[in-house]
């Protein structure tokens, strides 16, 4: 049986990047995005390889990861227990509905789970081993997933060459920075895949992780240095805000999740600090 190989396709906004893991009779793609026509391709190009698409995994909820669920209706689809409950309970829809709204593009039909994992577990789907980890810090129900067979490590929205770290939690994120660079070090992949932007060697991936740890380490110590001088909530923004990014992103992102992240690890220092 000839191993499986795997392709990649990128959405129109943000490089956002979708995969097909092609087996020998059938096919996984990992959050198929963003279109419908987009999503259509993927199902086209595994129907001409001879292996229709049967599984559909997902890395975490945010809509522009689960938008493209609903245009493979006759495949299993499988996330993490917490992405789970985003589906099942409409929160994912809505956040599609809000980005079909604000960027006027067609979605493919609703998001669904068929079956949730717990992050940390193998989960076979069909042909495919995939060993599942967590990723928090982006968001809480982030999943890595490695399929060795293929020599790749899938890391949702970490490990970009053209974003940096959008956190929700900094020092989550910090951690998982950590335990990435380990992987990375001492066990590499052939080939690491972002949600944004293109694939990546083990080495590259190294780059960006330390780059991007040394900027949440470097925000972390502005904003304390500034609190612990006395400073207002303002002025330790304001320090945040001058640290210096570790690599361009979107122009119509990166205002947003600057001051996102500034605001964010303010909030996790300030209990501390008052």
């Amino acid at each position: 049986m000839p191993a499986p190989r795997w392709e990649r396709f990128e959405g129109f906004l943000w490089e956002t990047t979708s995969l097909l893991v092609v087996g020998e009779a059938e096919s996984l793609t990992v959050d198929p995005a963003i279109t419908a026509d987009e999503v259509a391709a993927i199902g086209r190009r595994a129907e001409e390889l001879g292996a229709p698409v049967r599984h559909v995994l997902i890395t975490h909820g945010d809509w522009d990861h689960v938008c493209g669920i609903g245009g493979f209706p006759d495949a299993s689809v499988a996330m993490g227990e917490e992405t789970a409950e985003k589906v099942t309970t409409g929160a994912a829809e809505k956040s599609v509905q809000r980005a079909v709204e604000a960027l006027g593009f067609v979605p493919a039909r609703s998001p669904r789970v068929d079956r949730a994992f717990e992050r940390g577990s193998a989960v076979a789907l069909g042909p495919f081993v995939v060993e599942t980890f967590p990723l928090v810090g982006h968001t809480p129900d982030g999943s890595g997933f490695r399929l060795r067979e293929v020599g790749l490590l899938l890391v949702g929205d970490y490990l970009s060459a053209v974003e940096f770290p959008f956190a929700t939690s900094p020092a989550a994120y910090r951690l998982t920075l950590a335990g990435l660079i380990e992987l990375l070090r001492e066990d590499p992949p052939e080939t690491v895949i972002p949600g944004h932007g293109p694939p990546l060697s083990a080495e590259e991936a190294l780059g960006v992780a330390e780059a991007d740890l040394d900027y949440l380490r470097s925000l972390h110590s502005a904003v304390v240095d500034a609190l612990s001088r006395g400073g207002t909530r303002d002025e330790a923004h304001a320090a945040g805000l001058a640290v210096a990014l570790p690599r361009e992103s979107s122009p119509d992102l990166e205002e947003e999740m600057r001051g996102f992240n500034v605001d964010r690890q303010i909030e996790e220092i300030l209990p501390s600090a008052t």
